[in-house]
């Protein structure tokens, strides 16, 4: 009898206990995740830039397998592969539309007559996605050639191709009352565009900047018998970019009258004791040289780190604006569950932490999204497990649009990475359609309605 009793209290208490659990333990409903992102409406135009690449990326052979080059595995479609094997189902399996004669990417140093109305394709494309500028690779110092006042050959040429100074040939400007036909250059229309920067050269120097050897007490360079500081080289450098460029009517300027200059390399190894005196140098040197106020923006030394963790590199320094990375671009298989609401937090947390740390609290952030992410085409097989692949999907493309809305700055920036980064298939350029999985112009319509009134 007695042990009749003790069982029923127990098996009564085990159901109370279930049923506590039940009503009253944790529910995927509270978690701090579970939300959905809405949609922004677009009351006022943001303001988009986006990257565009150059180079021959994507004809090389990807890491770990000379079976392919990258173009194949952006644009085999799956009979294609199985018959070489390997990559069914991975691969993005589409053919840009300005690529399917073969021109691939522009190159500085081949002015082809092919090139330039394939460029003016894609300006035309930028410009029908609502675009407002394009960030174009980065331009560099020759230090060779002189203390900062001589920039990268390639690099420049590049950009005053862009800006229809130069064309087939190496014609001057377009002159139709001489005869020159205008399909020679590139005419940006209502496009902008913005210099990247490149300060390898002047961070690398010997001795390469460290935590020991900051930028105030490291030797520069000297050109015929006089030393030229690193801050010198800095200073000479960012007002050579403003004396060549920044006057153009068709460089983009924050607010009308900031020009924009977006630093891509190395912004968490430029070691100063005093990183705002040394931006603060930059600025002055470009001002008296040009007459104009900089607006500087740097790139994200880390993809998911919090910005506090640069303070002494360009937070302390005050730069206008830190713009993230394409966040697309990281090794942690969880994150890629719950892509838009991790992203949302982490831009979040830096925003509402690392930004108003430091300056008068008038540093912005930029987002910067991406349609997809797929490194298997940039390393080959290597690349497989260690980074989760993004395919390219309409739905989650607005809804990281509107992540994007929701955490943009007071200037109302958002980047797109990018027009045509084909080895990642991190591109919005039109692809063929009827061929594999081509969409048309499918991301540059959403691009158009997610950030522009009409």
């Amino acid at each position: 009898m007695k042990l009749m009793k003790y069982t029923t209290v127990c098996s009564i208490a085990l159901l109370l206990f279930a049923a506590c659990k039940e009503d009253e333990g944790p529910s995927i409903d509270d978690h701090f995740l579970n939300y959905e992102i809405p949609e922004i409406p677009v009351t006022e135009d943001y303001q988009v830039g986006i990257f565009y690449n150059r180079g021959n990326d994507i004809t090389g052979i990807p890491n770990g397998d000379p079976n392919f080059t990258r173009w194949e595995i952006l644009t085999l479609t799956d009979e294609e592969l199985s018959a070489k094997s390997y990559y069914n189902n991975l691969t993005p399996q589409v053919m840009p539309e300005s690529q399917k004669e073969g021109f691939l990417q522009p190159d500085a140093s081949s002015q082809s007559f092919r090139m330039i109305p394939m460029i003016q394709q894609h300006v035309d494309d930028c410009i029908e996605a609502g675009a407002d500028f394009m960030i174009l690779p980065e331009v560099g110092v020759d230090l060779n050639q002189g203390p900062g006042t001589r920039l990268s050959r390639g690099d420049s040429l590049f950009v005053t191709m862009m800006l229809g100074r130069s064309g087939r040939g190496g014609n001057k400007l377009p002159m139709p009352h001489m005869g020159q036909p205008g399909r020679d250059f590139v005419d940006l229309k209502t496009m902008k565009i913005v210099a990247g920067i490149n300060w390898n050269a002047i961070v690398d120097l010997p001795p390469k900047l460290s935590s020991s050897s900051c930028i105030e007490n490291v030797a520069g360079k000297t050109y015929n018998g006089v030393e030229y500081t690193r801050q010198q080289l800095l200073n000479n450098f960012f007002s050579e970019i403003g004396k060549c460029f920044f006057s153009d009517e068709s460089y983009y300027k924050v607010g009308g009258t900031r020009p924009m200059v977006y630093i891509k390399n190395k912004t968490g190894e430029i070691y100063a004791q005093d990183s705002k005196a040394m931006y603060d140098g930059i600025r002055q040197a470009v001002k008296e040289a040009t007459g104009y106020d900089i607006y500087i923006v740097v790139e994200s030394a880390d993809v998911w780190c919090n910005q506090m963790r640069y303070q002494y590199f360009y937070m302390q320094g005050e730069v206008d604006a830190v713009a993230s990375r394409n966040m697309y671009d990281q090794s942690e298989v969880s994150r890629s569950y719950m892509y838009p609401q991790m992203i949302d937090q982490n831009w979040k947390y830096n925003r509402e932490t690392a930004l108003p740390s430091f300056g008068n609290g008038s540093m912005e952030f930029i987002p910067t999204i991406g349609p997809a992410w797929n490194k298997l085409v940039q390393d080959g097989r290597g690349s497989i497990g260690n980074s989760p692949i993004v395919t390219k999907d309409p739905a989650t493309y607005r809804t990281m649009c509107n992540v994007a809305k929701m955490n943009a700055g007071r200037n109302r920036l958002i980047f797109i990475d990018s027009y045509n980064k084909y080895n990642f298939n991190s591109f919005i350029e039109p692809t063929v359609e009827g061929y594999g999985n081509g969409y048309g112009k499918t991301y540059l319509e959403i691009t158009r309605q997610q950030f522009k009134k009409n």
